[in-house]
């Protein structure tokens, strides 16, 4: 049996069906990965702690709100694919208003789960098939967009920032970067920062309250100008809509 390589997020507040499920996901995706949750405090720090692929959630909570859980993770985790589990097919109406990756009953169908995953996967190659050719002092080199954390600039000088800790001069001006990575969910949230709006974990005021502040999925912390703030809330929302 196929397994998939995807961090998740299981919520259930019922101790058996919890069980069952993570039982039916680790058909798939290795045990470490499953990380499971009770409650939804208990799901946001999940969200916190790990890089997080798919979450699937249970909307019939006893104590918490699990749509407004799905619209959270929409808003400020939009990488994530959010699957809505229920005990009642009659959800699946009200469930889709919150534009869910995928609906699925309760108790999990093995068959049914195997195309969710293979879905998540076309998707993810898809978004993965993309190269960016980058012009640096030591030649071109060739990366995924996902790759980069952030771009930034100091004087002149426009530094691409990566995943494995890789910081490579690019011979472009932070202008035409922008126009390069324009597509690949990118926004330029200062004048000399330039970052993935999927890496972004969570937007607050600096501490002045003139500007605010991104943090990254990676710890870094990059500047937002108070005159693109809203132009990034918005970005974000579509993004989040279109995924």
């Amino acid at each position: 049996m196929q397994k998939f390589h995807i961090e998740i997020l299981l919520l259930d507040d019922e101790e058996a069906p919890l069980e069952y499920s993570r039982r039916t996901i680790a058909q798939y995706v290795g045990e470490e990965r499953i990380h499971t949750a009770q409650t939804v405090e208990e799901a946001l720090a999940v969200l916190k702690q790990y890089r997080i692929g798919m979450a699937f959630l249970d909307v019939e909570l006893k104590a918490g709100d699990g749509f407004s859980l799905c619209n959270y993770i929409h808003r400020e985790y939009p990488a994530v694919k959010v699957v809505i589990l229920t005990g009642h097919v009659d959800l699946g109406a009200k469930s889709y208003d919150y534009e869910p990756f995928d609906f699925l009953v309760k108790p999990l169908d093995l068959l049914r789960l195997e195309k969710t995953f293979l879905r998540y996967q076309r998707r993810t190659n898809e978004g993965n098939a993309a190269r960016l050719a980058i012009e640096t002092s030591a030649g071109v080199i060739l990366l995924k967009p996902e790759q980069v954390v952030c771009i930034s600039k100091n004087k002149n000088i426009c530094l691409v920032h990566c995943e494995d800790g890789q910081e490579y001069k690019a011979n472009y001006s932070m202008d035409k970067l922008q126009e390069m990575l324009e597509g690949y969910g990118f926004f330029r949230t200062y004048q000399s920062y330039l970052v993935p709006v999927d890496r972004i974990r969570q937007l607050q005021s600096s501490k002045f309250g003139s500007s605010y502040e991104a943090y990254l999925d990676d710890g870094t912390v990059v500047p937002v100008s108070r005159g693109k703030y809203a132009k990034l809330k918005e970005f974000i929302m579509q993004r989040s809509l279109r995924l």
